[in-house]
């Protein structure tokens, strides 16, 4: 009977280790209720109990991945994917304290390891120890868990049985560690062999991300060809319809039609014009073809794709602006500030309410000027933008208004400003022309 209650005790602390490395390291917005929970939690510890006490060696270190897993999906709400990296990454870090308090046994207390074997191994006070060291060193590496924990897994058969078997493969070698060093003090193979598959498991998940973000890239890329072609394609068309237009309207004066049919004429072609939906490419054919056309383009489809209504307002004096004429170092700055500022517009305008965004762009006393506004929706600071890493999106999201400082002070014909009303965010970039300030 005491057996059972020390396994079903030793199962209840394990548990709750899992939990608090789930805790940490999970930034889990589904909220189940806490009855529900606690089921989860007392069906792994009864689960963990039968398996503590009625399995041995390699089965039992595998049936303890399985419900490792199971536990992290329900209790956390997870993907099968998501739950096998926890899994996973939750293995790896136990080998950490289980050889600490192993090592700490042996040499510093002298106990020898028969009588840990035997009597302290899977003990209450050797899972306490066990625990409270990884909670505490899952504490310690919870940036790096959190950003592998949020790596999106492919739902690819291939990724996942990838996955299992390198999990159920490291907890083979966990037991193997631990089983060598209740013999012997040569453990360096069993750890070679884990931190050899930990390398393959990193370098298979650098490799997938990289993988997923070209691909997304050129899909993007992609999308914003086939918008960009058909936008062509209506310029194209209309343009051709209105050569016809002028033809027929040539041909009517020419046959010396009565002036009131030719002015109906007329009018209704400007009906049909004005009941037609504009290009959104012919709003950017004032800009310069040096790459902010395209750049601009590519960033309108981007805002317009995440639900963004968008206006734009360019004058058509920017056609002969300092734009077209900035050298390679100065238009590099220019779209690395604007591409920081559309970029901060275009996600806080997503988080807000409203979903606006503007751009206006006008030739003012031969200096150019950029309008960005976009709603908002926390509160800002605008004592602290641009300083310390502040940003309204979250904690270390602001490095690029911190890149923009620098650009700004490096750079002579540029300078920017901000305005915050209650609903919209304005920011002003101002472009210089020196030339013709001289």
């Amino acid at each position: 009977m005491s057996e059972i209650f020390n396994g079903f005790l030793s199962s209840a602390i394990t548990t709750i280790a899992i939990y608090a490395f789930g805790i940490i390291i999970f930034n889990n917005n589904k909220k189940l209720k806490i009855i529900y929970k606690l089921l989860i939690l007392l069906f792994s510890i009864l689960i963990h109990t039968l398996l503590f006490l009625n399995f041995e060696g390699t089965i039992k270190t595998v049936l303890f991945v399985i419900l490792l897993m199971l536990t992290f999906k329900f209790i956390f709400n997870i993907s099968i994917g998501k739950s096998l990296l926890a899994s996973l990454l939750f293995i790896i870090i136990l080998v950490v304290p289980d050889l600490i308090t192993m090592a700490c046994a042996v040499y510093v207390l002298k106990i020898s390891k028969e009588i840990i074997y035997s009597t302290i191994a899977g003990g209450i006070i050797s899972n306490i120890s066990v625990s409270i060291l990884m909670i505490l060193l899952t504490y310690l590496l919870r940036k790096p868990l959190k950003k592998i924990i949020n790596i999106n897994i492919s739902s690819n058969k291939k990724i996942i049985g990838t996955l299992v078997l390198l999990l159920i493969t490291i907890g083979i070698f966990f037991y193997s560690l631990i089983n060598t060093f209740q013999f012997n003090n040569d453990v360096a193979g069993s750890l070679i062999a884990i931190l050899g598959l930990i390398g393959i498991f990193f370098y298979i998940f650098k490799q997938k991300i990289d993988n997923d973000n070209l691909a997304k890239k050129y899909d993007n890329l992609l999308d914003i060809m086939k918008n960009y072609e058909s936008d062509i394609e209506e310029q194209r068309t209309l343009i051709h319809e209105t050569r016809n237009e002028l033809t027929t309207i040539r041909c009517k004066i020419k046959d010396k039609e009565k002036e009131s049919e030719i002015i109906k004429y007329i009018d209704s072609i400007m009906g049909d014009k004005a009941s037609s939906n504009m290009s959104k490419f012919s709003k950017f054919k004032y800009l310069p073809s040096n790459g902010l056309k395209g750049f601009f383009y590519y960033k309108f489809t981007e805002a317009e794709r995440k639900g963004i209504k968008v206006s734009v307002n360019i004058s058509k004096q920017i056609e002969n602006s300092i734009l077209g004429k900035l050298d390679t170092k100065r238009f590099k700055d220019l779209a690395r500030v604007i591409g920081v500022y559309l970029d901060n517009a275009i996600e806080a305008s997503s988080l807000s309410k409203n979903k606006k965004l503007g751009i206006e762009i006008y030739l003012i006393k031969n200096n150019v000027e950029i309008i960005i506004s976009n709603t908002y929706q926390n509160a800002i600071d605008e004592e602290k933008i641009g300083k310390e890493k502040y940003t309204t999106k979250g904690k270390n999201r602001g490095h690029g208004l911190l890149l923009v400082k620098r650009i700004l002070s490096e750079n002579k014909i540029i300078t920017s400003k901000n305005e915050v009303t209650d609903k919209l965010y304005i920011q002003k970039i101002r472009i210089r022309d020196d030339e013709k300030d001289q």
